[in-house]
């Protein structure tokens, strides 16, 4: 015999859908035109519901924008986290390239995080130190534990050069996604230009770096002032 959901069920399970539009909304909108460059009642009209349900569902503009962070970085750190438990019984050189490939395609299929992180990181704020500090930070330090040596290989040890190397290599063709179009004629989201990339990434960051042991040692701050 079939069973109807009670009121109370269905007025949860609307919450949680009107909760998950608005978080879609806002996250296209603040990857697109940053935190400054929408208003709550934007993300109420680009989500379709009523006035007011972003106050109810997070309170304030700082709360979506919030919880937008936290779902992006939270299905990151889902997709890698048992990766990286596989990977720490895998060879550096081994583990390094999977885990370049990994992101390479976690960032063609969300382009948005890095979008956002390109808005967020041209001032300075406290969403950037929200970012850092709460996630960013975290998820470094947890990479350099379960695989200090491949973490070592992929971004130096806290080396600024060679980390913004990696995220630049692997992500920003995803978020100039219109502009690889217009100067290439070519679509940076199809599954062969993805897979490319992939392979043309790992021999850039991990293939070719030869003997490098001199340089994987912590970054000189003084280096910058020579």
């Amino acid at each position: 015999m079939a069973t109807t959901a009670s009121p109370t069920r269905r007025t949860q399970q609307r919450a949680l859908e009107t909760r998950a539009t608005l978080l879609d909304a806002a996250t296209d909108a603040f990857s697109s035109r940053g935190f400054a460059g929408v208003s709550v009642r934007q993300l109420e009209e680009a989500a379709g519901v009523n006035r007011g349900l972003v106050a109810y569902h997070f309170d304030d503009k700082d709360g979506i924008w919030k919880a937008v962070v936290d779902r992006l970085f939270q299905g990151m750190a889902d997709a890698f986290g048992e990766r990286l438990l596989v990977l720490a019984e895998v060879a550096p050189t081994e583990s390094a390239r999977a885990l370049v490939r990994a992101f390479v395609r976690y960032s063609a299929e969300h382009p948005e995080l890095n979008r956002l992180m390109m808005q967020e990181c041209m001032t300075a704020s406290w969403r950037v130190d929200y970012i850092v500090e709460r996630h960013v930070r975290p998820q470094l330090n947890a990479l350099e534990r379960a695989v200090p040596e491949a973490s070592r290989l992929i971004q130096g040890l806290h080396d600024p050069h060679r980390y913004y190397m990696f995220i630049g290599a692997s992500a920003f063709v995803f978020s100039a996604e219109h502009e690889c179009r217009g100067l290439f004629g070519v679509s940076p989201r199809t599954p062969e230009f993805i897979e490319q990339h992939v392979e043309r990434v790992t021999a850039l960051l991990i293939d070719n770096q030869g003997d490098r042991s001199d340089q994987m040692g912590e970054y000189d701050e003084g280096e910058q002032h020579g």
